[in-house]
């Protein structure tokens, strides 16, 4: 019995999983209820509270929320108008698109891109080129790390749409019985995407794991964080502005500092949970491991 409930449990997953990449593979698409009940290959009646029951919040705001992140990063990293950015993520005007962003965001279109202009030239990626004049600077912290062991999703394109490791993540792991209070969320990223195509970049969606509590049949890649000494920021916003600092850190903090960078990837942490905090509250800390 236990066996058939688990082979269930994982029948319903893989399907959920599709209906995630879908979510995020066709953004500028309509994605009406039954299109995403036959991808799942689920009835249209069951499909909203399967989804509820898996994902912790309703398909509607999922997709609320995936399309507001895209125009932010669109807002910051090009110079298409509020028009074309309200069609990429299905806005059937710029009034509606207007309204939608303004209650996820606190703040218009207009005064998102406006006050975030100082990191929006010739952006095409999410860490881009240093330039010579830094506006902001942000405190460092330094300390010492444990080991952290966590299990993850690949991830490979742009950092932005990490995103959707972390929601397939979550699902999996969270119905394996693998996420709980103490579970912490990290993204790690292992190209520089001012070097590597874009659809060529790689990172990792991971979280904590206690390897005991680990199925010994899973679909999960297992990391390691060394024990080490670090250098953070701990960055207060939302996650399409994390370019900010970490410009700032390559280009004016490192050539004055002591530090040198070891051979890992920087790693962040997400402290708080996008799905019920305002994107101006987000708190993400940025880790390098310094030799």
């Amino acid at each position: 019995m236990m066996k058939h409930k688990l082979s269930k449990q994982n029948y319903y997953e893989g399907r959920l999983l599709r209906v995630i990449d879908h979510l995020y593979e066709h953004a500028q698409s309509e994605l009406d209820v039954n299109t995403l009940a036959d991808i799942a290959c689920m009835s249209a009646y069951h499909f909203h509270r399967i989804y509820r029951e898996y994902a912790g919040e309703t398909i509607n705001v999922t997709v609320r929320r995936m399309r507001m992140l895209k125009a932010a990063t669109y807002l910051i990293r090009s110079d298409l108008s509020q028009q074309q950015i309200a069609k990429k993520v299905c806005y059937g005007s710029v009034e509606a698109f207007n309204r939608a962003f303004t209650k996820h965001y606190g703040e218009t279109p207009n005064q998102y891109r406006q006050q975030r202009a100082e990191s929006a030239s010739s952006v095409t990626a999410l860490y881009p080129k240093s330039t010579k004049e830094y506006h902001t600077m942000y405190p460092v912290e330094q300390q010492s790390i444990s080991t952290i062991e966590l299990i993850g999703l690949n991830h490979h394109g742009d950092y932005m749409q990490i995103g959707q490791a972390f929601e397939k993540l979550s699902l999996m792991a969270g119905k394996s019985a693998l996420i709980d209070d103490t579970t912490r969320f990290f993204g790690i990223y292992f190209d520089d995407p001012e070097s590597v195509p874009q659809d060529k970049l790689k990172s990792m969606a991971c979280i904590t794991i206690d390897k005991s509590k680990l199925p010994p049949q899973h679909d999960f890649e297992l990391l390691t964080i060394p024990a080490g000494d670090t250098v953070s920021i701990l960055f207060k916003g939302d996650y399409a502005e994390l370019e900010k600092p970490y410009n700032w850190l390559y280009g004016q903090w490192l050539p004055q500092s002591q530090f040198e960078l070891a051979d890992f990837p920087p790693f962040e942490e997400y402290l708080n949970d996008l799905k019920n905090t305002a994107p101006k509250d987000l708190l993400t800390r940025i880790n390098f491991l310094v030799k």
